[in-house]
């Protein structure tokens, strides 16, 4: 279990312009931002008249959504980040010593079988669904530590294999 932390997603940001996950898969509707109109110029909220933030109902083309300087990928890069929590079954070993008994008639001393898994699951409740990104994969150089940021992963592997162990 990984807690908290921010990662900024360049793969999310170009599925979401390219239409491949479901949530921008419908190109020609209207989108509203999420948040409130602000000042231009100071950078503030704008307030009504009894003081308070004026919530944001100006709807916008999905090209501008996804393509301009705006909000989409291309728009401010606090739109790619995501929280990095994750939750993760990251290795199994499963192991059986065959019983003696059961080995008298061969030409063994012992045996042992055991199966074993590594990235068997994760889950990442605040990447966005269907997107299928591990926050631990690396995406810079193979000699890079790079942390949190995501410059187009390839996706994490899944490992599954099946030792048998015999002695004479």
């Amino acid at each position: 279990w990984w807690q908290g932390g921010d990662m900024y997603s360049i793969t999310a940001a170009s599925l979401l312009l390219r239409g491949q996950l479901a949530n921008s898969a419908e190109r020609e509707g209207l989108r509203v931002i999420p948040g409130v109109y602000g000042d231009d110029a100071t950078k503030t909220p704008i307030l009504d008249a009894n003081g308070k933030t004026i919530k944001n109902t100006t709807s916008i083309s999905a090209f501008d959504y996804f393509f301009s300087d705006g909000f989409g990928a291309y728009g401010p890069d606090d739109t790619n980040l995501y929280d990095r929590t994750t939750f993760r079954l990251r290795e199994l070993n499963l192991g059986y010593n065959i019983p003696k008994k059961w080995l008298t008639k061969t030409p063994f001393g012992s045996a042992n079988i055991s199966f074993s898994g590594r990235n068997l699951w994760f889950y990442c409740p605040n990447i966005l669904k269907g997107l299928n990104l591990d926050p631990e994969v690396l995406s810079d150089v193979s000699t890079s530590n790079i942390q949190g940021i995501d410059l187009g992963a390839a996706p994490s592997t899944r490992r599954y294999g099946v030792n048998l162990r015999v002695s004479f």
